[in-house]
C-alpha cells in the first residue's frame, strides 16, 4: 500500500472512530463564520454533529473541516469548498452541491440520496459504504473516487470523468453512466442490473464477476485489449487513450 493511501486509511479510521464517541463535542468551533443563507469560512474546524439542514452556503470555503455525523439535509451548497473535509456519516441528502469541489474529502457510510453534484470536483472522495441513491453527477470530475460496498441505485453519472475509480461490489442497479470516461475503472463484483453504460469508455476496466450484466446497455460502449470484461462481452477497441489527467476538472 502506497503512503498516501495509508494515510487516508488512517484519517478515515480516526473518523469512523469519532462516532463511537458517547456525547458530540461542544467545543466552540475556531476560525468559523456560521449563519442560515450565510456564504462564510471554516477552515480546519470542528462541526461534529452540527444542524446545519435547509441551510445556504453556496460559495463557502470549509477545506478541512470535521463534518462527522452532521446534518446537511437540503442545503444548497453550490460552488462551495469541502476539499479534505471528514464527512463520516453525515446526512447530505436532498442538497445541491453543484459545481462544489470535494478533493479527497472521506464520505464513509454517509447518506447522499437525491443529492446534486452537476459539474462538481471530486477527485479521490471516497464514498465507500455510501448510500447515493438517485444522486446526479453528471459532467463531474470522480478520478480516482471510492465507491466500494456502496449502494448506488438510479444515479446519474452523464459525461463524468470516473478513470481509475474503484465501484467493486457497489450496487449500481438502474444508473446511467452514459458517455462517462470510465478508464482503468474497477467494477469487480458490482451490481450492474439495467445499468447504461451508452457511449462510455471503458478501456482497461474490470469488469469481472459482475451482476446483472446481461441486462447492462452497451450500446457505443468500448473498451481495450487491458479491459478485462466477461465471456459475452465483446466491445470495439476506443483506439486513443484520453489524455484527460486523472484530477483535471
Amino acid at each position: 500500500m502506497e503512503l498516501r493511501d495509508m494515510t487516508r486509511l488512517a484519517a478515515s479510521l480516526g473518523a469512523i472512530a469519532a462516532l463511537t464517541l458517547p456525547a458530540v463535542s461542544q467545543e466552540k468551533p475556531s476560525r468559523i463564520a456560521w449563519a442560515p443563507s450565510y456564504s462564510g469560512s471554516c477552515v480546519d474546524c470542528s462541526l461534529v454533529g452540527r444542524n446545519m439542514s435547509g441551510w445556504n452556503i453556496s460559495k463557502a470555503s470549509y477545506p478541512g473541516a470535521d463534518l462527522t455525523a452532521a446534518n446537511l439535509r437540503g442545503v444548497q451548497a453550490l460552488d462551495a469548498n469541502f476539499d479534505s473535509v471528514q464527512a463520516v456519516g453525515a446526512d447530505l441528502r436532498l442538497s445541491d452541491f453543484s459545481g462544489a469541489s470535494f478533493s479527497d474529502a472521506i464520505l464513509i457510510g454517509s447518506r447522499l440520496q437525491g443529492a446534486s453534484f452537476n459539474g462538481s470536483r471530486m477527485p479521490g472522495v471516497v464514498l465507500t459504504g455510501a448510500d447515493i441513491s438517485d444522486g446526479k453527477f453528471i459532467g463531474a470530475t470522480l478520478t480516482g473516487a471510492q465507491f466500494q460496498s456502496s449502494v448506488v441505485h438510479n444515479a446519474d453519472f452523464s459525461a463524468a470523468n470516473l478513470v481509475l475509480a474503484e465501484l467493486s461490489a457497489a450496487d449500481l442497479t438502474g444508473s446511467v453512466f452514459d458517455n462517462a470516461i470510465m478508464t482503468n475503472v474497477d467494477l469487480r463484483g458490482a451490481n450492474v442490473t439495467d445499468v447504461s453504460f451508452r457511449d462510455a469508455r471503458l478501456a482497461g476496466a474490470i469488469l469481472d464477476a459482475t451482476i446483472g450484466i446481461e441486462t447492462a446497455n452497451f450500446e457505443g460502449a468500448c473498451g481495450s485489449e487491458a479491459s478485462s470484461f466477461p465471456t459475452g462481452l465483446d466491445l470495439p477497441d476506443c483506439g486513443a487513450p484520453q489524455t484527460l489527467a486523472p484530477d483535471a476538472p
